[in-house]
């Protein structure tokens, strides 16, 4: 009789014979950390033109040049996310330049972790929370009208499981990743007429190589799958998903995680 032999490493193959997104445009905000590198590197395999939006000038023109190497059209944009007319501009510089916008990932935030909850103060929560949802919210109002312009489009945002899981110490970045995840279900519903899909990936994946630290053999341990995801070929081909072949899917939240929510 055939048994079940656990397999553990990689699991995923190349997606570069792959063009479900030929023709479209992308703006992918937080481009320069290492999943956005990831996520832009998987758009432009896919066949989409990227923006990349990163408060920091070296990763996002650096993930700009990487896009162009694959043959995809690139523009890198640089400007801090909490600024409401900074964002606007950059949104009109690219609807300029690349003519138009159909998909929008929001992945950039900021925050502060590992903090008991009685020492959280309001700095704390105000990081999280004008980086986060308030920016998320702002790009999904201003990208509204180009993707209506180009008969509707994808929206992703990145949620995460310390917030569907209430991970102890992370309050300002559970509250945050939770309140995007809300915006994405309310958007769904209201942009649905407008053939705008809204979904919420809550990926398990080294977002900054500095904090790699937190792979330890415990927390490898609590994934089923037995490894972090990677950012191009896991997490990456989620967002394709999601702007592509999901056509059907919106308001819907995708544990890219390994099982981990599912384990706990």
């Amino acid at each position: 009789m055939l048994g079940c032999r656990l397999r553990r490493g990689r699991a995923y193959g190349s997606m570069t014979d792959m063009q479900p997104l030929e023709h479209k445009i992308a703006v992918v905000t937080g481009a320069g950390g290492t999943i956005g590198r990831g996520v832009c590197l998987a758009l432009a395999e896919a066949g989409a033109d990227v923006a990349a939006f990163d408060i920091e000038s070296g990763p996002a023109h650096e993930v700009a040049e990487l896009v162009r190497a694959t043959g995809r059209r690139a523009m890198a944009e640089v400007f801090d996310l909490t600024d409401p007319h900074a964002c606007a501009a950059a949104v009109e510089h690219v609807d300029d330049e690349l003519g138009g916008i159909d998909i929008l990932v929001n992945l950039a935030q900021r925050f502060r972790i590992l903090i008991d909850f009685c020492d959280v103060t309001d700095d704390d929560m105000n990081v999280s929370w004008e980086s986060g949802p308030l920016a998320t919210f702002r790009m999904m109002q201003l990208c509204h009208p180009k993707l209506v312009a180009r008969g509707g489009g994808s929206i992703v945002n990145f949620g995460s499981g310390v917030g569907t899981m209430g991970t102890p110490r992370y309050a300002p970045y559970a509250v945050a990743k939770e309140a995007v995840r809300t915006l994405s279900r309310v958007a769904a519903q209201e942009w649905g007429p407008d053939l705008i899909r809204v979904n919420t990936i809550c990926p398990a994946a080294t977002a900054d190589p500095d904090n790699a630290e937190w792979v330890t053999d415990e927390v490898l341990a609590g994934i089923p799958l037995g490894r972090i995801g990677d950012p191009q070929h896991d997490i990456g081909a989620a967002v394709i998903y999601l702007a592509g072949a999901g056509s059907y899917v919106t308001g819907q939240t995708l544990m890219v995680d390994g099982g981990t929510s599912g384990h706990r």
